[in-house]
Order: structure tokens, then sequence, then C-alpha cells
């Protein structure tokens, strides 16, 4: 097992070794190509060219970077307009909201006062009714006891009269 161990340490800091040696040599500057006079006086005479070439590429760039700029701005400014435009709309909804709100709070405190008064109609003419029932049956039960009275005096005149009835 120990013996194994030592090998694949030995395998990865050889494969380390070899990594580090590619990456060096890759890295090692390549020997440059001697250029004759000709060439150099060429180059030197084909220097403006460039320099023209670079400085048209440098303005194509700052108006493509200019437009670009231009057209950001503009859907800046459209999405700004976009984004006030519907914080009025919500805020026109909003007031309508609580409009509306207002008149169904008036409107509910109306309905709970009629619901209020309507409680208190039903209640007095419970009310009246339980009276008129009491005032009624105390007249019936004050008749019923009144006939009574009048049929057991009446009773008790005529037995002491002697016209009563045959004992």
């Amino acid at each position: 097992m120990r013996n194994r161990v030592d090998i694949i340490r030995t395998c990865r800091r050889a494969a380390l070794t070899a990594a580090a040696a590619a990456i060096v040599v890759l890295a090692a500057p390549l020997p440059h190509a001697h250029a004759g006079i000709w060439s150099n006086i060429k180059e030197i005479y084909d220097t403006p060219a460039k320099v023209e070439e670079l400085q048209k590429q440098y303005s194509e760039s700052v108006g493509r970077l200019e437009e670009q700029q231009r057209k950001l701005q503009e859907d800046y400014s459209r999405k700004q307009a976009e984004l006030e435009q519907r914080q009025q709309e919500l805020m026109r909804q909003n007031e309508a909201y609580q409009e509306q709100n207002g008149r169904l709070q008036e409107r509910n405190a109306a309905l709970e006062a009629e619901l209020h008064q309507a409680a208190e109609r039903s209640a007095a003419i419970k009310r009246g009714i339980a009276w008129t029932v009491l005032v009624l049956s105390s007249a019936f039960l004050g008749y019923i006891a009144a006939v009574r009275i009048w049929r057991y005096r009446a009773y008790r005149a005529q037995s002491r009269s002697g016209g009563g009835a045959a004992s």
C-alpha cells in the first residue's frame, strides 16, 4: 500500500514538472527576424498611410460610439417618458379609487343608519304588538273575571232571596 502511494506521488511530481517545463518553453521569447534596410525604409514611408488608416478607423469608431450613445439616450428618454406616463396613469387611478372608496364609505354609513332605523322601527312595532296583546289579554281576562264575579253575585243574590235552584 505504501509503495502505491509513493508511486502516485512520483507520478504527480513528474506531471507537474513536465507542465512547468512546457509553460517555460512556450513563454520563452521567439528570435526576431532581422529586416533589411530596404524593409525599414519602406516601412517608414508606409507609416503615414497606416496612420491615416488608423485615424480613419478611430473616426469610424468614434462615430459608431456617438451613434450608440445617441440611440441609448433616445431609448432612455423614451423609457423615462413611458415611466412618467405610467406613473401619472397610476396616480389618476389611485385618485379615482380614493374617491370611489370615499363614496362607498358614505354609502356604507348611510346603509348602516338605515339598518339601525329599521331595527328601531322593528323593535318599536314588536313592543307595540306586545303591549297590544298584553292589554287585550288583560281586558279579556278582566272581562272573564267580571262575568264570573257577576254570575257568582247573581247566584248568591238568588240563593238568599230563595228563588235559587233546588238544593
